[in-house]
């Protein structure tokens, strides 16, 4: 069964990020990597590339934010203009325990909300421009139900959101391709809350698809339209990647890179080892990665805490 596992981000500076998404959302250290070689081949990068990654996790099982800092190919920043109608994973959505502890650490982070903090009935939710990546992060405290645990609840992403050209051609991308179960039942969002990311009036169209505990929002804006990445777009560009859909089974996720194949789809190098396989997914509005591996692999990949940050001693 696939489950999203990991929101892949290039981020312009590593310690920022951890900082932030540590003392923000409480996210812990789960260890880091370098890149390069044959391995980095899945990012359809050159053979002199090189990355340094890092992972954090919440209270998801096996789910992972993963943030890398290329330095070669250099990181070329999201352009001045950008905005999160654009093309591309464009926002995520994180529950906390407290929205008033997280502002609190916004602050202490010099980073200023969009808008102001709306309620409604499934709680209070704000949200701000992550200055590292470049995405927009929609903070959500959900109305608290009695004998909640704020340990195996909190942080957790709730949501990712793609902006696309065609909402058709995702529908058909991700049933057909992938087998998820789209659905144009929207309970994420109401149009009024396009104004907590600085698109206040906009007018778009959605999918909503369940993945295990996260959804994956699909988004055609038509006003204001939504811009296509550069034509020279590379995977080591600031801001969010990809997500990463994963499973324990390795003939589950061959079957996915197959059909894409199949079909016409780009994907980059399939890295295949026993009990391993992965690849991107690299056209427009179809940024995935497809990963397997089995649980021996946890640590060494991420998906497990590891010590705190010497800040947090």
């Amino acid at each position: 069964m696939l489950n999203v596992i990991q929101v892949g981000m290039n981020t312009a500076d590593i310690a920022g990020s951890l900082r932030l998404y540590s003392e923000v959302f409480g996210f812990r250290n789960a260890g880091s990597q370098a890149l390069w070689g044959e391995a980095i081949k899945i990012q359809n990068l050159g053979n002199d590339a090189r990355t340094l990654i890092w992972w954090m996790v919440g209270a998801q099982p096996l789910f992972q934010l993963e943030f890398f800092h290329h330095s070669i190919p250099a990181q070329r920043p999201l352009h001045a203009d950008w905005q999160p109608c654009d093309h591309g994973w464009v926002r995520l959505g994180i529950v906390v325990a407290s929205l008033e502890a997280s502002l609190t650490a916004l602050a202490r982070n010099g980073i200023t909300p969009l808008g102001e903090v709306i309620t409604d009935s499934k709680g209070k939710r704000v949200a701000f421009r992550d200055p590292f990546v470049g995405n927009i992060v929609e903070i959500i405290e959900e109305t608290a139900s009695p004998g909640d645990s704020i340990d195996t609840l909190y942080p957790r992403l709730l949501y990712a959101t793609s902006s696309v050209a065609s909402l058709d051609e995702a529908l058909v991308f991700y049933r057909d391709i992938v087998g998820l179960s789209p659905t144009s039942d929207n309970s994420l969002h109401q149009p009024s809350h396009e104004a907590l990311w600085g698109l206040a009036g906009a007018e778009a169209e959605s999918l909503i698809i369940p993945v295990g505990s996260v959804y994956l929002e699909v988004v055609e804006y038509t006003s204001p339209l939504g811009r296509p990445r550069p034509t020279d777009y590379r995977t080591s560009d600031q801001g969010i990647v990809n997500v990463a859909l994963g499973s324990r089974e390795v003939e589950e996720v061959a079957a996915v890179i197959e059909r894409l194949h199949g079909a016409g789809y780009t994907r980059n190098h399939v890295l295949r080892e026993e009990g391993v396989i992965a690849t991107y997914a690299t056209d427009p509005g179809r940024e995935l990665e497809l990963v397997a591996f089995p649980s021996s692999f946890d640590a060494y990949l991420g998906f497990l805490p590891g010590a705190p940050f010497m800040a947090e001693r």
